[in-house]
């Protein structure tokens, strides 16, 4: 049976009740910060790791008209009423702001719907002056197919699973954007964003990670604490590494480079590798993959 509620309390029955405003005021609402000093101190938390600072929603624009004035993003700072976007008047506006591209660490690439950590920036466009870039430092990427609603948090859990009540709770949450510190929270339900059985396994490895799971929702409140009802979830994007090659004069290289040349020594070993693996290993680097079948060959190479 797939798990589709990350809680922790076993199996029991949960008995919901609507969240008091007095608690979830803050939590649950939208922060009105448009002053300078709000965006210095995004500015001032953004090295903080990992921080709850200088994150955005992104949403792709699908008009039609000349690139690059058209088919770019629309931003907004989330969890906030206002957003720093150059080019409009005072600098700050209320509504999205249209970036015509975003620049984003190698090889990383952004949904149709993502979160992502950065600031918008003018850029020159040649042959249409002054226009925007949002710069990237982190992208999250969308995997729920639901219409999301909601305010954006950052849940990180532990693999500490209560199998009693009451039980301390292990999942914390942080708001974005918001000075709030992290508190502690029953726990999170995937279900409402309708994302694929594997999306929601990767959510749920991806809470385990220190950098937690990004997920936009609200709350309910249980009869053991506040559930986060989650109506998208984001999965950090990794940059793609370059693919793996064998080269050298024998194949007997495996390496991110194509092509490889080498000197041209005979050496019997080099059999061994022409039905071995080359692929990125642990460490990141390209290596061939050693199996059991593979360090047997290079123990005892084939007599050619």
């Amino acid at each position: 049976m797939r798990t589709r509620h990350i809680l922790f309390a076993g199996l029991m029955a949960l008995t919901l009740i609507p969240a008091c405003a007095s608690e979830e005021q803050d939590f649950d609402s939208i922060e009105d910060d448009q002053s300078e000093v709000a965006a210095s101190a995004d500015d001032g938390k953004a090295d903080a790791a990992p921080s709850s600072w200088t994150y955005y929603s992104a949403r792709r624009d699908l008009r039609k008209c000349v690139s690059p004035l058209c088919g770019g993003w629309f931003v907004k700072r989330v969890n906030q009423t206002w957003t720093q976007c150059p080019g409009t008047p005072g600098g700050w506006t209320t509504g999205d702001c249209y970036v015509a591209e975003i620049a984003t660490p190698s090889g990383i690439g952004v949904g149709d719907v993502a979160v992502l950590k950065g600031s918008v920036a003018s850029k020159v466009f040649p042959n249409f002056g002054n226009l925007r870039q949002f710069k990237a430092t982190e992208v999250w990427n969308g995997l729920g197919t639901a219409e999301a609603s909601g305010l954006f948090y950052r849940v990180n859990a532990t693999q500490i699973y209560c199998i009693t009540f009451p039980c301390n709770n292990p999942t914390t949450e942080t708001k974005l954007n918001s000075y709030l510190a992290p508190r502690s929270i029953f726990g999170i339900n995937l279900a409402p964003a309708a994302a694929a059985p594997e999306d929601e396994e990767a959510a749920q490895a991806q809470l385990l990670t220190r950098d937690g799971l990004i997920a936009q929702g609200d709350h309910v409140l249980s009869q053991n604490g506040f559930i986060l009802n989650a109506s998208n979830f984001f999965i950090k994007a990794k940059a793609e590494l370059p693919k793996c090659y064998v080269g050298g004069c024998s194949g007997q290289v495996c390496s991110d480079q194509p092509d490889v040349i080498t000197t041209c020594e005979f050496r019997t070993e080099y059999a061994c590798y022409r039905t071995a693996t080359c692929e990125r290993q642990a460490d990141g680097a390209c290596g061939w993959t050693q199996t059991a079948e593979l360090r047997a060959c290079l123990q005892s190479p084939p007599t050619l």
